[in-house]
């Protein structure tokens, strides 16, 4: 797609068990699962700082620990890459060790809600829903582009959304124009936002995207509120969501669980661009060179320069 058109091209996200995660997008999404990867084995210094960190005294992994924070988590991080019929890296999980106590860190807090996936035009819903039954995964039929929750009757197209081992809300479209074996693409991903009126300025004026939410959708401020955020025309790349209580406050975003998402558009906007905090910067043998934002809620965007 040219930079008019821009797309969500990656999602690098936090699991609690990268086995089970490995094992839920091979057999359930059939995607292509490569084999964990050490991010210590990936750099001769993080093998060797991780040899201090794990044979040396407290002191020393003090030391290492307060000299460079992202460098130390690495130590201890194992990541795969998940990609389409085409081999297109679409996602990359990312699996956190504690250092001491070796059980994996819990993906917590409202960060990435969920994302949606394109489907062969050659895919039914009803049978893939049967086959879902039948593996025992929870499915419910819902409005498009929507959390999941929401099934109008008046409406003529409706999503399959399942549920990933960590319960992110996975939307499953149907595109009669895309072929394929079964997962064609990424769609967009559902981002929570504590203010949907500056997240959405950000995306417009940094990223060059456009609030295209459809003027159907009802926007209730006592429940949730939706932002599409794309190009005109299009489909949305990016879905902010603002959930409210049952008593009127916002339910809190943020929290573990979202590395980066990758947007393939051109930077728009002016100002300082912030050092990359990601785990995985970029999916392996990519060639082209990429800046990362922070967004108003701290999630960090991959872009082209």
């Amino acid at each position: 797609m040219g930079d008019d058109h821009p797309e969500l091209t990656h999602i690098a996200l936090y699991v609690t068990n990268l086995q089970r995660s490995m094992d839920f997008y091979r057999k359930i999404l059939h995607m292509n699962v490569s084999e964990p990867i050490s991010l210590r084995e990936q750099s001769t210094g993080l093998k060797y700082g991780h040899s201090l960190v794990t044979r040396g005294p407290t002191m020393v992994r003090n030391l290492i620990s307060r000299a460079n924070p992202a460098a130390y988590q690495q130590m201890f991080t194992d990541i795969c890459h998940c990609s389409n019929t085409d081999g297109t890296v679409n996602l990359i999980l990312v699996q956190q060790t504690h250092p001491e106590k070796g059980y994996t860190r819990s993906v917590t807090g409202n960060t990435l809600y969920g994302f949606s996936c394109y489907l062969s035009g050659d895919i039914d819903t009803d049978d893939l829903a049967w086959d879902m039954s039948i593996a025992e995964i929870s499915f419910q039929h819902g409005d498009t582009g929507t959390d999941g929750l929401d099934y109008s009757l008046n409406s003529q197209e409706h999503s399959l959304y399942i549920k990933d081992p960590d319960g992110r809300m996975i939307e499953l479209i149907t595109s009669p124009e895309r072929k394929g074996e079964f997962l064609t693409g990424l769609g967009y991903a559902v981002l929570y936002v504590n203010n949907i009126q500056e997240s959405r300025k950000f995306y417009q004026e940094k990223c060059g995207l456009t609030d295209i939410t459809p003027h159907t959708f009802v926007q209730n401020d006592w429940k949730k509120k939706y932002a599409w955020m794309g190009t005109p025309g299009g489909s949305p790349v990016i879905i902010l969501y603002q959930n409210i209580n049952p008593d009127g406050t916002p339910v809190k975003a943020g929290g573990f669980g979202l590395d980066h998402l990758a947007l393939s558009t051109k930077y728009k906007g002016e100002g300082v661009v912030n050092e990359s905090r990601c785990v995985t910067n970029h999916p392996p043998e990519t060639t082209e060179s990429s800046i990362y934002l922070q967004d108003p809620e701290g999630y960090q965007i991959e872009i082209k320069k």
